[in-house]
C-alpha cells in the first residue's frame, strides 16, 4: 500500500519528538536535596506507624464489643 509507508515514518517522527520533550521536561525538574527526602520519609514511616497502631486498637476495640454482642445475644 502507498500510503503505508508514509504512517510508519510519521509514527517514528511521533515517538522521537515524544522521547526529545521528555528528556527536556526531566531536565526542567527540580530534585529535593538528600536531607529533605531523608525528612520527609521518617516523618511518613511515623505517620505509618500511628495510623497502624490506631487501626489497631479500633480493630480490636470492635472485635471485643462484638465478641461481647454476640455472648449476650
Amino acid at each position: 500500500m502507498p500510503g503505508e509507508n508514509n504512517k510508519v515514518v510519521k509514527a517514528g517522527s511521533k515517538i522521537g519528538r515524544f522521547f526529545k520533550e521528555t528528556r527536556a521536561e526531566v531536565k526542567k525538574v527540580v530534585w529535593p536535596d538528600r536531607r529533605y527526602v531523608m525528612v520527609a520519609t521518617i516523618v511518613i514511616l511515623a505517620i505509618v506507624i500511628l495510623v497502624s497502631v490506631f487501626v489497631m486498637f479500633v480493630d480490636w476495640g470492635f472485635s471485643n464489643i462484638f465478641k461481647t454482642l454476640r455472648t449476650i445475644f
